[in-house]
C-alpha cells in the first residue's frame, strides 16, 4: 500500500495494525478526520439512544451491552486505529470512503480515545456500583463530546492533548 497521497485513503493501512496511514507532505503517520468525525456521529447515536433508554425503560438495561462495547471500541481504536478492528471505526470509514479525506496527527486522536475508553470504564463501573445517576451524567458528557466531534469537529481530547504536549504538528491542524 506504500504512502497515501492527499485524496486517497485506504480502507486498510499497511501493516493492517498500524495506527495510521502515512502521508505525504502531511503530518507523517495520519488518520482521516473524515471517518473519524463519522465515526463520533454513531457514537454520539449511541450514546443519545443510550441516555433515553436508561430514561425511559431502564429495566432494559443498556449499559451491560453499551459500555463493553464503547470500551472495546475506544481500546482498538487508540491501538489500532479506525480500521479494521474498531467497529465504529469501520462505520466511519466505509461511510465516508468516497469523501476526500481530511489528514490529522495520530498522537492527538489516540490520546482522546484513550479518555473515551476511561468514560466507558466509568460507565460500567457506575453501572455495577449502582449509580444510575453518575451513569447518566456521563453519558452526558459521552454525548456532549461526541457531539462536538462529529458536527462541529471539535475534538475535546485533541485540545487538550495540545495543552499537555507541545506539539507542532497539532498546532498545525
Amino acid at each position: 500500500m506504500g504512502s497515501t497521497s492527499n485524496s486517497h485513503s485506504n480502507f486498510l493501512t499497511d501493516p493492517w495494525w498500524a495506527m495510521g496511514q502515512p502521508v505525504e507532505g502531511q503530518c507523517g503517520t495520519c488518520i482521516n478526520e473524515t471517518a473519524t468525525r463519522a465515526r463520533a456521529g454513531l457514537l454520539n447515536i449511541l450514546s443519545g439512544t443510550t441516555i433515553f433508554i436508561m430514561l425511559a425503560a431502564p429495566e432494559l438495561d443498556p449499559i451491560r451491552y453499551v459500555a463493553p462495547f464503547v470500551i472495546f471500541d475506544m481500546v482498538a481504536g487508540a491501538t489500532f486505529g479506525l480500521t479494521p478492528l474498531s467497529p465504529a471505526g469501520i462505520f466511519g470509514t466505509v461511510v465516508t470512503r468516497k469523501i476526500r479525506p481530511v489528514w490529522k496527527p495520530i498522537k492527538p486522536k489516540r490520546f482522546a480515545w484513550t479518555l473515551g475508553a476511561t468514560l466507558g470504564v466509568c460507565c460500567l463501573t457506575f453501572w455495577v456500583l449502582g449509580w444510575q445517576t453518575w451513569i447518566i451524567a456521563v453519558l452526558g458528557i459521552c454525548f456532549l463530546l461526541t457531539w462536538l466531534e462529529a458536527v462541529l469537529g471539535f475534538c475535546v481530547g485533541c485540545w487538550m492533548y495540545s495543552l499537555l504536549v507541545k506539539c507542532e504538528v497539532c498546532e498545525m491542524h
